[in-house]
């Protein structure tokens, strides 16, 4: 019975006292700690030297944080990478290729999105041809490919124009006749290319190469839908501010360009990977 326990000696109290402090502090811990919230999956995000610099990504990252759930962004752009596995005879070493990475990639970080940014690098600054075209599509097929064997969704971005134009036709010529000249253009530039492998590359880049750039990014739109592959176009909102998203460099935007690429791709991805979507 209550009545008959012996008082609490002195000793006891202290350390009752003692406890109860250490509950209440570690009660006033917990209500400060913060609260985990659940990712709502891994983007990841590849392509070459654009996306390693990172600029478009981290602003894409800074908005998808603020989601509930936030997403879980990994940018793994890796400088100089091709899809097409082609190479400059002169580049510093042959330029790398992301298939060479893309399983233990998708391994590691098992994605519910990637996102791929590839293009400027895989003409090798060179002329059009059906060979570098037909490598550059391979290559997005294979992507295609292994990215949905893992489980994961795919985003293809165009590439950024390269920042460049070449010399303008005479005033007055037909889109037609255009097309005539820059195919004669074409045809004459490779036939310098096979004479001195050489001849272009990203020193010494072809004066149409940016038309090359758009022959890519309009093949890359017709994915768009296809297979759930999804297509955003950075190339048509950078060419609407063409004077201000690069400075001296013509492959690399600025920060400028950097935010258009950012903001063409959060003006898409609520309808890509909302619920109607998946």
């Amino acid at each position: 019975m209550l009545g008959d326990m012996p008082p609490l000696q002195p000793k006891s109290l202290i350390l009752l006292g003692m406890l109860a402090c250490m509950g209440s502090l570690a009660a006033a811990e917990a209500a400060q700690r913060p609260v985990e919230t659940a990712s709502a999956g891994t983007i990841l995000f590849l392509g070459d030297s654009i996306t390693a610099a990172g600029g478009y990504v981290r602003s894409i990252e800074a908005e998808l944080v603020k989601q509930s759930p936030p997403w879980k962004v990994i940018n793994h752009g890796q400088s100089s990478e091709t899809l097409s596995n082609l190479s400059e005879e002169y580049h510093p070493g042959r330029r790398p290729c992301l298939f060479s990475r893309l399983d233990k990639e998708l391994a590691d970080a098992k994605p519910k999105w990637v996102v791929a940014c590839y293009g400027i690098n895989d003409g090798i600054y060179h002329p059009l041809s059906d060979q570098r075209f037909a490598a550059y599509q391979a290559g997005v097929a294979a992507l295609i490919k292994k990215v949905q064997a893992s489980g994961a969704r795919l985003v293809l971005l165009t590439a950024p124009p390269y920042a460049k134009p070449g010399p303008e036709f005479p005033q007055g010529t037909s889109a037609a006749d255009a097309a005539k000249l820059l195919a004669k253009a074409d045809a004459d530039a490779n036939v310098e290319a096979d004479k001195d492998p050489r001849k272009f590359g990203y020193t010494s880049p072809y004066a149409y190469y940016d038309n090359v750039m758009a022959r890519y990014a309009k093949w890359l739109l017709t994915l768009d839908g296809r297979d759930d592959v999804h297509v955003i176009d950075l190339r048509k909102p950078m060419l609407a501010r063409s004077k201000e998203t690069h400075d001296g460099d013509p492959i690399h935007p600025n920060q400028v360009g950097h935010d258009v690429m950012a903001k063409a791709f959060l003006q898409q991805w609520p309808q890509i990977s909302g619920p109607a979507a998946k």
